[in-house]
């Protein structure tokens, strides 16, 4: 009783001086400020014992207090008032939270509970973000004459600090949903409450230090080591050790695509290319097995674990698919990993080139331009490299000139060019900003966040990524109408492979229906064949169509730097922004500059993407 005498001016003097503080209660619970905050979450362990899930939910919240109120000497009881009436006095108010499991007759799977008048826009709120989080989940509220507690338990407020509205009081009591009616626990299913109630709940903290607070919510956004432990870096370190193991790209694109060309048209195009891959440099199955000993579901954080697990469901896919390189199977990997051609894009694809096809014969006109070859393109990437590092000195990448790969592509931040290639100066520029100006500045804004696939790239990146690098190539006008028509028949050449088509009868089509030269087609085709079958392709025209959209909505595309992220990824990136847990992107590519912003003025205009074919 001496040892817990002592527990409680401690726990206030840390409120004083705003110092984080972890207090265990011998045989009772703990009481943990992971930051002093506003704010108080509140579990009770019932007689019954305590629920996983419930428990869980609770350490994941900033200031917690979880214990055993099971006999009359209880002294966590009697602090939580005194520690909610010291939180008003730093804050001007304070949220109590606390959570319990429904009784039985409870029909909705959450329902809030409150009594104070000032404590509606908070519960409303509350269960507003849990229902979109959540939409499965029935959320009600409770309006009571009596403030919220767990049946036969007592008040843990003190009722003249709630009449002055100094504390506000909220109850959430959850139906165990996620326990069968033998008692077993139902781990997606309770994860599936935790997850949506801490979204719910980290929302609601910020909306109430906004409304009721003389604090500003800017000042509880957290350094990353304040909030995430030791084991979310250990595992993100993991994610990154597997996925630096091999080269996806790298190892699903042919190392002779050149000399197979020349076979190709020696064969008079009648033959399928044999194409030549490097070695798989890792065994699949152990990757697998590594991905999922990773303990990702002990990770309290519900927004980190679900970045993790993401991730390795990515990983899993590819190494699936890597295992199945060469035969049809990879063609399904793919389907999985980079999605399918749905019927708007093919149509539009198809319109696209019928338009485009109407007005010029653009690769003749082309043909005359000055070209440039590899290492000439080479010197013009380098030079946008400096112009970034003007920046930050800490940018920093390579260029490199290399005879076993196709074209152009960036690899963990570095520009690969094939000795063999030659581009117009005009399509130079638009490349460079494509390549430099949004591949390798997403990896290295990416680079400066704590987690690695911020720079490796989530699943499903590539879609934002590449409409974002082809917006870059119309800013800097550099988007011709030849580009377009590659866009639109690599989503016909996909089409066309999924269909079932050989690779001869996809170069036919391209070549004679959409009158491709011999070595566009070939090339086309090529990535679409490569390894027994990629849909990557479809991602650049159906990322520009929405990166379009997204414009034309008025939001932020500076925050599309950020690193290698999807669309639906931006309300996770705007939660850990405002938590402290992310960094704004460093580096602003050229084409975020003016004077080539102003030409997304004309974009707002643009009822479609046929308002950008040169007529």
């Amino acid at each position: 009783m001496e040892f817990n005498d002592k527990i409680l001016p401690q726990l206030l003097r840390a409120i004083k001086e705003r110092t984080p503080i972890h207090k265990q209660v011998p045989n009772k619970g703990k009481i943990i400020f992971n930051k002093i905050v506003p704010y108080l979450f509140i579990y009770r362990i019932p007689d019954s014992g305590k629920d996983r899930m419930l428990s869980e939910l609770t350490k994941s919240e900033l200031a917690s207090a979880v214990f055993l109120p099971n006999n009359s000497d209880d002294p966590v009881s009697l602090w939580v008032p005194k520690l909610a009436t010291a939180l008003a006095e730093e804050f001007g108010t304070c949220l109590l939270i606390e959570v319990w499991s429904a009784p039985e007759d409870q029909d909705a799977d959450i329902a809030i509970h409150l009594s104070q008048k000032n404590a509606l826009v908070l519960a409303e709120y509350l269960k507003k973000n849990i229902e979109t989080e959540a939409p499965e989940f029935l959320v009600e509220l409770k309006r009571e004459t009596k403030l919220p507690r767990p049946p036969r338990l007592p008040l843990l407020v003190n009722t003249d600090d709630t009449k002055k509205n100094i504390v506000i009081a909220l109850g959430i009591s959850v139906r165990k949903r996620y326990e069968n009616i033998e008692g077993v626990h139902l781990p997606l299913l309770a994860r599936a409450f935790r997850e949506s109630l801490a979204k719910g709940l980290s929302r609601l903290f910020f909306e109430f230090v906004r409304l009721y607070t003389t604090a500003q919510a800017a000042q509880f956004k957290m350094k990353g080591q304040e909030r995430l432990n030791a084991e979310i870096y250990e595992i993100d370190r993991a994610l990154a050790k597997e996925s630096q193991k091999f080269d996806f790209l790298l190892l699903v694109t042919p190392t002779n695509s050149h000399e197979a060309w020349l076979q190709f048209k020696k064969d008079k195009y009648r033959k399928t290319p044999v194409f030549h891959y490097r070695p798989i440099p890792i065994d699949p199955d152990i990757v697998k097995r590594n991905l999922y000993n990773l303990r990702i579901e002990d990770i309290y954080d519900p927004t980190i674990a679900y970045l993790f697990r993401d991730k390795r469901r990515e990983l899993d896919d590819m190494m699936t698919m890597l295992a199945s390189r060469g035969t049809s199977d990879f063609k399904y990997g793919s389907l999985m990993v980079f999605g399918n051609v749905d019927e708007q894009l093919y149509g539009l694809a198809k319109a696209m080139l019928t338009a485009i096809d109407s007005i010029t014969q653009s690769e003749r006109q082309e043909s005359e331009e000055e070209y440039l070859d590899a290492k000439a393109f080479a010197r013009l990437a380098e030079e946008e490299i400096a112009f970034l590092q003007q920046q930050s000195p800490t940018f920093k990448t390579s260029v490199r000139v290399r005879d076993d790969i196709a074209g152009v592509m960036v690899n963990h931040g570095v520009l690969n060019i094939s000795k063999q290639y030659r581009i117009s100066r005009r399509r130079a520029i638009a490349l460079i900003q494509h390549e430099v100006g949004t591949h390798i500045i997403t990896y290295f804004n990416g680079k400066e966040q704590p987690f690695s696939l911020f720079r490796l790239g989530v699943p499903g990146y590539e879609q934002l990524q590449e409409g974002l690098a082809v917006l870059a190539e119309y800013l800097v006008d550099g988007l011709t109408n030849q580009r377009l028509r590659i866009l639109a028949g690599r989503v016909i050449a996909v089409q066309h492979m999924l269909l079932g088509y050989s690779f001869v009868e996809t170069f036919d089509m391209l070549h004679e229906e959409y009158h491709f030269s011999t070595n566009t087609s070939f090339t086309i085709a090529m990535r679409v064949y490569r390894s027994g079958g990629l849909t990557k392709d479809t991602a650049y025209l159906q990322g520009f169509k929405e990166l379009i959209q997204y414009i034309q909505e008025g939001k932020d595309l500076n925050l599309l730097t950020i690193g290698k992220i999807r669309e639906d990824y931006l309300p996770i990136v705007h939660d850990l922004i405002q938590r402290g847990v992310l960094r704004h992107p460093r580096i602003k590519p050229r084409y975020l500059h003016e004077p080539y912003t102003d030409k997304l003025k004309d974009l707002n205009q643009f009822a479609s993407i046929f308002k950008m074919i040169n007529y």
